[in-house]
Parts: structure tokens; C-alpha cells; sequence
């Protein structure tokens, strides 16, 4: 049978937990408490929130648990590690920092604190990339701002007819980002580079010649002044750099207009995800300021009908 440490066992006693003929706890008895903690500390869908743990905990996939944990069990090291987590995501640890690795489209990305975590309306804008493409047979992308990798790694595992170089400028998302493609076996078509873009120094030195088919790009979008309203799990886990876009959220959007006019062939497009407020906008500054050089094509909705993601070509 299955014995508790004593560390564990008085864990157990100071909250009223009985352990299973087997000497393991049940899952549903660990839970006891938990929502209303999660709560208290303002963390939203708690019950997602608790699937997500327990899985890992188990190391068990999300679908295949179920929705009441019958029948499931921790064992001492388990337990230990349950409490553990919750307690750093009642500090508004954001869950992907705690876990290690998310699912993103049909890949699963290894995360780390300060790479900036891909969010489900990312996926949309993927998945829309990657339904424009379909058809084509070869294609050299340029991703900006890559982080760990999410948005060219799952385009790469779509399409087996993709090559893709990415920019990067915070070095660990760099490394993240190399060793996510490693992991995926995806190594050979994906190049990252830290390079930290500015005016007239939108490329690394090496890829200065290059030109590209397609760029994409999540770019920093949220206004300094909209900072003070960000949820504790951004403003204290994530890094802000990578979500800063200045006085009107296109700062560094304004950077990767002046690289896809250098580095786009002809007819190749620039897709952004941006903020709900700066396709219109973004299509203003294509006509007054890149009239002959990029041409607004369409802007997308996202699932919550916000106006958010642009296609744009090169003349």
C-alpha cells in the first residue's frame, strides 16, 4: 500500500482529507475548497482552471478526464504538486507558466515565464493564414516577433510547403522558440534570429537580401495608457515589452509596414493581428502614407466579432 510522507500526511490532516483504501487520496476530496480560493483571488473559470491542473498533475490529457474526476487519485507526490500549483495560480500565475508547455492549433509548445503566451483568438488568425495558403506550393515566410514559435510552428505543421525565418527580439523567446521547432521536428524549415528591429534596421545583417512571400506578425497592439487595465497574470508574468505598442497601440506596426515594403516580392502579402480599433486605422495609413507600395486588402473578424486581423499587399 501505497504510504503518505509525513509532510504529506499532516497536509492531509489540516484539511480534513481521508485517503482511499489504496492510500491515495481522492482527486474530488483534494478539490475540497479550491473553486472558492480561485475565486477569491479572481481567477476566472475555475472549474477549466482545476481540469487544467489535474490533468497535468496526472499527467493525463484534458479530454480524456472527466468532468466530475470520478475515479481518479493523487498520490502523495501528487498531492504535494496539486497544492503547489494552485497556490501559484491563486497568485494569478497564468496557467501555461504553470504547466510548462499549451496546445496550440495541433501542436504543443513548451512556455516559459516572460515569452509572452499566444491567445485563443491567435489561433483564429492562424487558422485563417493558413486557409489562404492551402492551395499554394511553395512559400518563404517572414514571421515578426515570433515568442515561442506558436503562430510559424503551427503554420509549419500544416504546411509541408512552407519555409519560415523568424525575427525575435527577446533572447530566451528566441531559444524558446528554437527549441520548440527542435521538439517538433520542424528544425529544418525554421530559422530564428534575435534581432531587435528599428528604423532602418528593420533586418539582421544576413537576411538583408532576402525576400519574402508572405510576413506575419502579432505586434505589440495594447496602448501604454490601457496598461493600468491589464489582469495581474499580464501586468506580473508576461513580458511587457511584447505587448507594448505606444501612444495609439501601432508603434511597432508602423515598424513592420516599412519592413514589408523592403522585404515582400511583389503581389506578397502582410497579415497582422492587431486591436480591435486599428484595421480602420490601418487602412487610412495604407492609403495616405503607402499609396504604390501597400495595399489594404481586407480586414477579418475574430470570434467575439471584434474587427482584428488585416491582409495587406504588396504593390
Amino acid at each position: 500500500m501505497f504510504k503518505f510522507t509525513t509532510r504529506t500526511l499532516r497536509l492531509a490532516l489540516k484539511r480534513n482529507y481521508t485517503t482511499g483504501a489504496s492510500g491515495n487520496l481522492p482527486v474530488t476530496k483534494a478539490l475540497k475548497g479550491w473553486r472558492e480560493k480561485l475565486k477569491d483571488a479572481g481567477v476566472e473559470d475555475t472549474d477549466f482552471n482545476l481540469k487544467c491542473i489535474v490533468s497535468h498533475v496526472l499527467k493525463k490529457k484534458f479530454n480524456t478526464v472527466p468532468d466530475d474526476f470520478a475515479q481518479l487519485e493523487f498520490n502523495s507526490s501528487q498531492l504535494l504538486d496539486f497544492e503547489r500549483f494552485l497556490e501559484a495560480r491563486c497568485a494569478r500565475m497564468p496557467l501555461q507558466h504553470i504547466i510548462g508547455e499549451w496546445d496550440f492549433m495541433d501542436i504543443t509548445l513548451k512556455t516559459a515565464p516572460t515569452v509572452f503566451i499566444p491567445r485563443p483568438e491567435t489561433e483564429e488568425f492562424v487558422r485563417l493564414v493558413i486557409e489562404n495558403y492551402k492551395n499554394d506550393k511553395q512559400v518563404n515566410m517572414l514571421e515578426v516577433g515570433c515568442g515561442s514559435g506558436a503562430m510559424s510552428l503551427s503554420i509549419l505543421h500544416s504546411l509541408p510547403f512552407v519555409d519560415a525565418t523568424a525575427i525575435e527580439r527577446s533572447k530566451a523567446a528566441t531559444a524558446l522558440a528554437w527549441e520548440n521547432a527542435k521538439l517538433l521536428g520542424l528544425q529544418e524549415r525554421f530559422k530564428v534570429h534575435n534581432h531587435t528591429m528599428e528604423e532602418d534596421k528593420y533586418m539582421p545583417e544576413e537576411l538583408k537580401d532576402k525576400k519574402y512571400d508572405l510576413i506575419i506578425s502579432n505586434p505589440p497592439y495594447v496602448k501604454t495608457e490601457e496598461f493600468q487595465f491589464l489582469h495581474p497574470e499580464v501586468v506580473v508574468y508576461e513580458n511587457l515589452n511584447a505587448l507594448d505598442g505606444g501612444s495609439d497601440g501601432l508603434r511597432v506596426a508602423r515598424l513592420v509596414f516599412e519592413l514589408a515594403c523592403r522585404y515582400l516580392r511583389s503581389g506578397g502579402k502582410l497579415w497582422l493581428e492587431l486591436g480591435n480599433e486599428h484595421p480602420p486605422l490601418v487602412k487610412t495609413i495604407m492609403n495616405l502614407k503607402y499609396q504604390g507600395r501597400l495595399k489594404f486588402v481586407d480586414s477579418y473578424y475574430d470570434q467575439y466579432k471584434r474587427e482584428r486581423f488585416v491582409q495587406i499587399e504588396k504593390v
